[in-house]
């Protein structure tokens, strides 16, 4: 169903591609708006081994995107450098392949909001759990389950 990458010199090895996803700042999700034209959005996010999480408003463009298809798009652009007297560039980016829902349980959704926390604003953490607990209800939480992921990096490793 996924074709293989080209160049395979720069297909980026499994455990390095975990390690991107993992600690990763931000991505870029892709969707397929409801007039059927994409749509990508730069977006914060946490994951563990099963998903990437990405916090969102209520409403908005993404939110009618994925209750209208569910099969997104996440790429993730790890280190990036332009190395001029060879016309290119290092680098390093993960595209990954998925199914989007949103997390309905409150339990759950409070606890990804906290990893949020953990991740971006580690020494503020009980400030923001409080700030969660109080306030994770005007939240949406998109679990996007990965179905495939690639790696490519121009970067010896």
């Amino acid at each position: 169903m996924f074709k293989e990458m080209r160049v395979q010199k720069k297909v980026m090895p499994a455990d390095r591609i975990d390690k991107l996803i993992l600690e990763g700042e931000y991505g870029v999700l892709s969707v397929l708006d409801t007039n059927g034209y994409p749509y990508a959005i730069p977006v914060n996010y946490v994951s563990d081994e099963h998903a990437i999480y990405i916090h969102c408003a209520k409403e908005g463009m993404k939110i009618d995107a994925i209750a209208a298809h569910e099969k997104v798009g996440f790429t993730i652009v790890g280190r990036h450098s332009v190395v001029a007297k060879r016309f290119s560039s290092d680098f390093e980016s993960v595209v990954c392949f998925g199914k989007a829902e949103f997390v309905e349980s409150d339990d759950t959704k409070l606890e990804i909001l906290k990893r949020f926390i953990v991740k971006y604003a580690p020494e503020f953490t009980e400030g923001g759990f409080k700030y969660a607990a109080n306030d994770f209800h005007k939240t949406n939480i998109i679990k996007l389950t990965v179905e495939h992921k690639t790696g490519k990096t121009n970067i010896d490793l």
